[in-house]
């Protein structure tokens, strides 16, 4: 059973092999045939015997089953045969002139010797497609790995630019301005020494008065920062501007808005404290409720915090 089993796993490894054995077997019998007659038999008796009927018969049998045989080979194996189809064209040939030579009724050691020839033929025809079945198999577990390695090299790649990808996200992160300390009064100025007064008097305010911490951040660039300030009005909806031209806004998050008050400051990677103001003009008045105050980069936003008067 063992031997049966293995026997079989090598005939499924390469099919062409039980062909080249039938062949060869084929062959031998038409060799064995054609010297018998050769040799034993005299001209006049195979001359006269090729007349027959009979020998006509089996003559053609021998030729049908080659083809037979050869038909199958070629169905079975058709993406090779298509590399062989010169010699296929020259078994063809051989087999139509062998048919003729029957129906003439020629000389049987002549046919004979043709069918031997085209076994031959046959036999190179399948050494030949066996060769290429080899050829292709090694040709196709190459293609395999590449294919297999190709597809492990864009997985590595991906997986590096995922990695890569994310990196930068914390790196990004990590650069991006941060703030605390975030402050917001109303303000106004003694007369005599102009010494600032905090009040949460709406009638005695002169300026609002903000500021904030920039954080330290050592993976940031030094450079300039632009710092804006909201600062909304009590129950309005509205945000305190010098003007309602585009000269006074800024885009945070693909939206224009309107800033209160802004600062350049040149970063240094340090931690910095900004202040901004907003002086009320001469003929306004600061109005009650609690003043909601936000801060804002070119980068986003910071935070904020709030105040109120009475």
């Amino acid at each position: 059973m063992q031997t049966t089993a293995f026997e079989k796993e090598k005939q499924e490894k390469n099919p062409l092999k039980k062909w080249v054995i039938l062949l060869g077997i084929l062959a031998a019998l038409f060799l064995g045939t054609t010297i018998y007659f050769g040799i034993f038999a005299k001209p006049i008796y195979n001359l006269e015997y090729v007349k027959s009927e009979v020998e006509k018969e089996n003559l053609s049998l021998e030729l049908d089953s080659l083809m037979m045989m050869h038909e199958k080979i070629k169905s079975e194996n058709e993406e090779i045969s298509e590399q062989l189809s010169e010699k296929d064209s020259v078994i063809n040939a051989n087999a139509a002139e062998i048919k003729k030579l029957i129906a003439s009724q020629a000389d049987y050691r002549k046919i004979k010797k043709q069918l031997v020839r085209l076994q031959k033929i046959a036999q190179e025809y399948v050494a030949e497609m066996d060769k290429l079945y080899a050829e292709n198999k090694v040709l196709k577990e190459e293609n395999t790995q590449v294919k297999e390695k190709l597809v492990q090299t864009n997985e590595e790649k991906k997986a590096i630019q995922k990695d890569n990808e994310a990196l930068n996200e914390r790196i990004e992160q990590a650069s991006a301005l941060t703030a605390y300390n975030f402050y917001a009064r109303a303000v106004y100025y003694k007369k005599k020494n102009n010494t600032e007064v905090i009040t949460e008097k709406a009638s005695r305010v002169e300026k609002f008065k903000t500021s904030l911490i920039l954080a330290e951040n050592t993976l940031r660039p030094v450079g300039e920062v632009n710092v804006y300030c909201r600062i909304s009005v009590p129950n309005s909806g509205k945000v305190l501007s010098p003007g309602k031209e585009d000269f006074f806004t800024f885009m945070n998050d693909g939206q224009k808005l309107q800033y209160t008050a802004k600062k350049t400051i040149n970063f240094q990677n340090k931690a910095e404290n900004v202040t901004l103001f907003w002086e009320l003009p001469d003929d306004d008045k600061a109005v009650k409720g609690k003043y909601v105050v936000q801060f804002f980069t070119d980068e986003g936003y910071l935070g904020e915090t709030f105040f109120e008067l009475k």
